[in-house]
């Protein structure tokens, strides 16, 4: 999945280039980099966690507040961003993933939650409902990043190396006991694997990518604000997944589209978004069962071909 990740994202601005086309593409990385992470924890770990879209404001805010407010070099601001997300998760993991299903969904959901009421009350800190402003440009060795096209390499870059680095885990023994985990625990325990800290890694690590797209959002907008992680789009990240086919190679790269695809044609039904994603989720659940990437797992070996660990959901 790395070389088909690579070739759009290199091909991408070769056939649209316009400054609205890049931010579009830009926007596609963002949704990849949170999916990516996301992908570790609700499809190799088989958890359903619904904080992604509360690291990713973290991340953000993190990102936004040391820039903005406390003087911090906007490139130390973008590195902390992901190191922050990382520490929170590990300190929510600690209490929330002894729990089971439902339980640890509701904790993440709670998490989100609570997230979200911090952006938007801790006006003194976060700008409150009117959202953090004075964000400056990152900037790296006196170059910043204010053009749409440099921006768009910085999202493209991310967005691959964090693909690599999970289809590094997926095929790694770590990535096998995470599957294993997510299939059946107690198999997986009684041949080794250690649940708490496999599942607390795929924790952590989906916080961290989250912290990554956070950061990216902060200096690409130079504006946070709280209604973008809200708890719809704690939701609509898990249809997304979940119509990509989570625990898939392909299935961020799908949600991503189809995240990208509703922020383009449904801007002008604002009000409606909620009820379209709906809609979209209902015929592809009817369609597609195991998702876009199940079905293509199930054709590849109904054609005769192996597919991989990762491949195979």
């Amino acid at each position: 999945m790395p070389v088909v990740t690579a070739a759009l994202l290199v091909l991408a601005p070769l056939f649209m280039a316009t400054d609205f086309a890049l931010s579009i593409e830009l926007r596609f990385c963002i949704w990849l980099i949170l999916l990516t992470g996301l992908n570790m924890i609700n499809g190799l770990a088989g958890m359903t966690s619904l904080a992604q879209a509360g690291f990713f404001g973290l991340g953000a805010y993190t990102a936004g507040i040391a820039a903005a407010k406390a003087g911090v070099p906007p490139l130390v601001a973008f590195l902390i961003a992901p190191l922050v997300t990382t520490v929170a998760a590990l300190v929510i993991g600690a209490m929330s993933l002894r729990l089971r299903a439902m339980y640890f969904t509701m904790a993440t959901l709670g998490t989100g939650y609570v997230l979200y009421l911090l952006f938007g009350r801790a006006a003194d800190l976060t700008g409150g409902p009117n959202g953090l402003l004075g964000i400056p440009p990152l900037s790296v060795a006196g170059f910043e990043f204010t053009e749409p096209i440099a921006l768009y390499l910085l999202g493209a870059v991310l967005a691959l190396i964090g693909t690599v680095v999970a289809h590094n885990v997926a095929r790694s023994r770590t990535g096998r006991a995470l599957r294993a985990l997510g299939t059946s625990e107690p198999a997986a325990v009684a041949s080794g694997a250690k649940a708490f800290p496999l599942r607390m890694f795929a924790f952590a690590l989906s916080a961290f990518f989250a912290g990554v797209a956070g950061a990216v959002e902060a200096f690409d907008a130079r504006f946070v604000s709280p209604s973008t992680f809200d708890f719809f789009t704690a939701v609509v990240l898990v249809v997304a997944l979940a119509v990509g086919g989570a625990g898939t190679a392909v299935a961020p790269l799908i949600g991503a589209g189809l995240l990208t695809a509703l922020d383009l044609f449904a801007a002008d039904f604002a009000d409606y978004e909620p009820l379209i994603m709906g809609i979209v989720f209902l015929l592809a659940i009817q369609l597609f069962p195991r998702g876009v990437g199940g079905a293509l797992a199930a054709r590849m070996a109904h054609r005769g071909i192996r597919p991989t660990r990762e491949d195979a959901g």
